[in-house]
């Protein structure tokens, strides 16, 4: 390069463009040179990207459950999260649980998640859905008025009493017929007592003195739950065989209403109240992005350290209670090592993505020195190979100017000489062997020293030759 008398800041400009221009002509012959290698790179990166799934559906969609429950009061809160986390979170409303569920588990449904009341399914029912962990407790109430209990066992009182057990199909419908089956030997079949209703409308029957009973599964931050406890003429039935039952269904645990918990000024309940419970898990398609399920799991976790509960201390959910159904291996994930810290800072999507690759990318740092020595080595072959190439073509054509007899064919082979030139300038030569520029450049003049020797020498015999 020639830079003359041009400013610092012009050499510096020139020297850049020449460089680049360098660099990029050398990357093209690099890449044409491993030509066969470049398909077979873009389809790993291809099948890498597709492994790892980078980016989120726009929208996910959760069953909420019938009106006035406490999966209907989740879902908006999980909601407006995932709206502050810049994802659309479409909620769906259906008759129960269990129907919101069949829709999480049907391909022709776009539910893809869906909350489930432990005890009212399986996994071999939906062999297709995960666990993302226990969300609250199910409390299992029996609602009633009248003179107080005073039989050990609730399901005796309401062998001869109209109560509503929520619709057929329903959560509480199914726990219901479980757990009167295994209380009596002769379970409850009067069609005329068992009124398989919505919760709704079977709490607005008891209010209305229309009904003896109410057995309805929920937690108390559903508005039906909160209408009936705010209401001082229907009492709660005392489970004091919840230990036997636990050990009939394992899936049950045992919760207490303390006394005076209703109202301390009453003394209302008069006496702790002992009441069983299932939990409430939620549900999601094994294919669910793990942006969607951290964006859940995130989700219960801000629900539990602000809501209002009654049975368990702030933060004590999300939890991994139920072994019903498995695991993802998100939520696995989670519960083994909490949250991941990148989740305070990143987007959840890039935040899930870093932390789904972070094997990668370790493996990445780990090899990344090696990588770049072989880069370098891949740099170096073709123009290495080319040099070899072009010092044996140099001694071929000196060879061929030594042995010539002909003036002619001398030409020829100087304008062989002229064109190996050429090549050897639009050669791209990495780094440390650009030192072999000059050494063919100075074999390439001394073979041409020699042709142009030669050709003098036929100039003047054909000069002698004339006179």
């Amino acid at each position: 390069m020639k830079f003359g008398a041009k400013t610092q800041s012009e050499e510096i400009k020139h020297y850049f463009k020449y460089f680049f221009a360098k660099e990029k002509k050398g990357w093209i012959k690099l890449l044409f040179f491993f030509n066969l290698y470049i398909p077979l790179f873009i389809i790993g990166l291809i099948a890498l990207i597709a492994y790892v799934n980078p980016l989120p559906p726009k929208i996910a969609y959760l069953a909420t459950g019938q009106d006035g429950s406490s999966s209907q009061e989740i879902a908006k809160t999980f909601q407006t999260f995932f709206k502050k986390n810049g994802i659309n979170l479409d909620l769906v409303g259906t008759t129960g649980l269990t129907a919101g569920l069949k829709g999480v588990y049907s391909n022709e449904s776009k539910i893809n998640a869906g909350f489930l009341t432990v005890g009212s399914a399986t996994e071999d029912e939906y062999p297709g859905l995960v666990s993302l962990g226990s969300v609250q407790y199910a409390p299992i109430w029996i609602f009633y008025k009248g003179p107080t209990l005073i039989d050990s066992d609730p399901f005796r009182y309401l062998q001869n009493k109209k109560v509503s057990i929520g619709a057929q199909g329903t959560a509480a419908n199914i726990l219901f017929h479980k757990l009167n089956n295994v209380s009596l030997k002769k379970p409850l079949t009067d069609s005329s007592n068992i009124l398989e209703l919505p919760h709704r409308e079977g709490a607005e029957l008891l209010i209305q003195g229309k009904i003896d009973a109410l057995f309805i599964v929920d937690s108390n931050q559903s508005e039906t739950i909160k209408r009936l406890l705010n209401d001082s003429s229907i009492k709660i039935a005392d489970f004091s065989l919840a230990n036997a039952y636990i050990k009939k269904l394992p899936f049950l645990q045992k919760l207490v209403i303390p006394k005076g918990s209703r109202s301390i000024e009453k003394i209302d309940p008069p006496n702790d109240i002992t009441i069983l419970a299932s939990t409430t898990n939620l549900l999601v398609e094994k294919e669910t992005h793990r942006a969607i399920q951290w964006a859940f799991i995130l989700a219960s976790k801000e629900y539990s350290r602000t809501a209002s509960t009654f049975f368990s201390d702030p933060g004590f959910f999300p939890k991994d209670i139920d072994t019903n159904f498995p695991l993802s291996p998100i939520a696995e994930h989670y519960y083994r090592d909490g949250t991941p810290s990148l989740f305070g800072y990143l987007p959840i999507w890039i935040a899930s993505l870093i932390d789904g690759i972070w094997v990668y990318i370790l493996a990445f740092f780990a090899l990344i020195l090696p990588a770049f020595k072989l880069i370098n080595s891949l740099r170096l072959f073709p123009s290495e190979g080319l040099m070899e190439k072009y010092f044996i073509e140099a001694r071929v054509l000196d060879e061929a100017v030594l042995q010539t007899k002909d003036k002619d064919e001398l030409l020829t082979i100087i304008k062989e000489i002229d064109a190996l030139e050429a090549r050897i300038y639009d050669m791209y030569l990495f780094g440390k062997n650009s030192r072999f520029y000059f050494n063919q450049k100075n074999a390439i003049n001394s073979v041409r020293s020699s042709a142009n020797s030669r050709l003098l020498k036929f100039e003047n015999e054909s000069k002698s030759k004339s006179n």
